[in-house]
């Protein structure tokens, strides 16, 4: 079922070495980041977070968003990954938050 409340809503990436990204969103972004850096919060390499986006908008609006933002990276040669640390299929992403992506400037220069 899908949040339609309108609100904040950021999107945040963790970058790891080797030019992977896990691209993320929630309204706590600074609390879920926090949570990824548990034991029991699924990432066991080290990252470098970094919040770079934020919309007001219901749940489909940011998730259209996170797709977008995986799309750039790609576009920069950073490899997008799904929990877990495999890569995210980049099939799943439809026209649009294709070439919403390709307006987005990528903010990691290593």
């Amino acid at each position: 079922m899908w949040d339609n409340t309108i609100r904040p809503r950021y999107i945040y990436l963790l970058a790891f070495t080797g030019r992977v990204v896990y691209v993320g969103q929630s309204v706590d972004p600074v609390q879920r980041i926090r949570a990824h850096r548990r034991p029991s919060g699924g990432w066991r390499l080290p990252f470098q977070p970094l919040i770079v986006d934020l919309i007001h908008g219901a749940e489909i609006d940011i998730v259209h968003r996170e797709y977008a933002w995986r799309c750039c990276a790609a576009a920069f040669g950073w490899t997008p990954v799904a929990r877990g640390g495999l890569p995210f299929d980049m099939a799943k992403v439809h026209e649009g938050a294709r070439q919403t992506g390709a307006k987005l400037p990528w903010p990691f220069t290593i």
